[in-house]
């Protein structure tokens, strides 16, 4: 997996705007998973329509906080002026959103997991059969792509996961993450236009539930995925030349747009000329008390200007 597609696993987002918690996952089926498993066949997969889940905007800056090598602890973790939390579904109890939501009547709680991948050290792991699995999702332990054109098998999965895990919890929103299969060695022949059905399927699942849900990643295909989702979350568009791409669909929709760099800052006189919501990381994406822990916004979260 390149830079480009660097994906994390428990994921915490911080805001000084609307508060947002992100909770950071047979044969004869693979048969029936090939090009008849396209766009067309793919169950829902409506655009996002107008509805009661949360749509943030790209009108205004929202100050952020993302959380993934460090179980999120509430107050330890809880940062002035940020208002989105972006950590672990599985791993966050409901008391801690509770917590975070309490705060104010416009905080959100994102709720992240991982959508394309099987991970042996989830409490799901079991309900997974050996012919969705495939090869390691390279620099992950324990982690191995799934063949998501096999949606019989792998959507109630998801569905379970998105009530348990984010929507019984109290979350708004969801992150699935991982989800960019078809560009990656799998170990399976995925088109990318069946990966396409598969974030429909996703999108229409979370919608159903009236939660919204975040494009993570998916950069060169932003444009094409942006009707189905409420906002997007990119890891360095800017080292890679890609945030021009959110910038001609997310934002000129008026959809929010998180963006993190690590090895270098972000460009923050276009970032916030564009209205994207960038912020220079620690790459391992720590916790603020934490040694390892870097955090450098374009907007300083005491400003809502852009």
């Amino acid at each position: 997996m390149t830079f480009s597609t660097l994906t994390r696993r428990c994921a915490t987002l911080l805001s000084a705007a609307p508060m947002l918690v992100f909770l950071a996952c047979s044969d004869s089926g693979a048969a029936s998973a090939g090009s008849e498993n396209s766009e067309d066949s793919v169950r829902g997969g409506t655009p996002a329509a107008p509805g009661s889940w949360w749509k943030p905007t790209s009108d205004k800056p929202i100050h952020w906080h993302w959380q993934l090598s460090d179980t999120f602890t509430h107050p330890r973790d809880v940062l002035p002026n940020v208002s989105v939390y972006d950590i672990d579904g599985e791993l966050t109890p409901a008391a801690t959103v509770a917590k975070l939501k309490a705060a104010s009547p416009n905080n959100k709680a994102i709720c992240y997991f991982d959508a394309g991948v099987w991970e042996d050290y989830r409490s799901d792991a079991g309900r997974f059969p050996k012919s969705v699995i495939g090869k390691p999702d390279v620099g992950w332990e324990g982690s191995y792509w799934l063949d998501i054109r096999q949606l019989d098998i792998i959507m109630p999965i998801m569905k379970d996961r998105i009530i348990n895990w984010c929507k019984n919890k109290g979350f708004d929103a969801i992150e699935p993450d991982e989800t960019e299969v078809w560009s990656n060695d799998s170990g399976f022949p995925i088109t990318k236009e069946q990966n396409t059905a598969f974030h429909k399927a996703l999108s229409d699942l979370a919608h159903s539930l009236n939660l919204s849900i975040g494009l993570k990643g998916n950069n060169t295909e932003a444009d094409i995925l942006e009707p189905y989702f409420d906002w997007a979350l990119t890891e360095q568009c800017w080292e890679f030349n890609e945030c021009k791409l959110f910038k001609d669909s997310f934002v000129k929709k008026n959809k929010t747009v998180f963006n993190v760099e690590y090895k270098k800052a972000p460009n923050c006189a276009s970032a916030n000329a564009w209205h994207i919501n960038s912020s220079q990381r620690d790459l391992q994406v720590t916790g603020p008390k934490n040694r390892k822990y870097l955090y450098k916004p374009c907007v300083p979260d005491n400003r809502d200007t852009w």
